[in-house]
């Protein structure tokens, strides 16, 4: 291990991480063929990403199977950049089904939010009803998700 939060990865490791990133549905004994290894090494360094949460378990789904026919980044700019503003800005968030992403940032607004809802009634109820009671938003900004010719729900070091 090195400094907390990071975790030291070897060429195999990283090399599992890219074929997982591939195809999350390949069979350990597959993986393994495929790294070099037999399964019993690799299970025990799989553990081992897991456990130091270098691999998350995830899903990706589709949004259009999934009902989703409205996607939109929405910036949001608060009254205050104070701490415990910023916080509670992030719990209510957290609480919402409909914000799929979250992420902080530096710039012109303080935090860039992934909407995913049924369609534009939805994302005005959202907008109007959701994220009035929140009280201290300055303003918000949207930017109507037109396509997605490359998603991945994770990246590959």
């Amino acid at each position: 291990m090195a400094e907390r939060g990071t975790t030291e990865l070897d060429a195999i490791d990283r090399r599992i991480i890219r074929l997982l990133v591939e195809d999350a549905s390949r069979s350990n004994n597959e993986l393994a063929a495929r790294v070099g290894l037999s399964p019993a090494p690799l299970s025990r360094r799989l553990a081992r990403l897991y456990s130091a949460g270098v691999i998350r378990q995830t899903v990706v789904v589709d949004p259009k199977a999934a009902g989703v026919g409205f996607q939109a980044f929405l910036e949001v700019t608060l009254e205050r950049t104070a701490s415990k503003v910023g916080q509670r800005f992030i719990e209510l968030v957290s609480r919402m089904p409909e914000v799929v992403e979250c992420h902080t940032v530096a710039g012109d607004f303080d935090f860039l939010l992934k909407i995913a809802v049924r369609d534009v009634a939805d994302y005005k109820r959202l907008l109007w009803s959701e994220f009035e009671q929140v009280g201290e938003i300055k303003t918000l900004r949207s930017t109507i998700l037109l396509d997605s010719p490359k998603m991945s729900a994770t990246m590959a070091p």
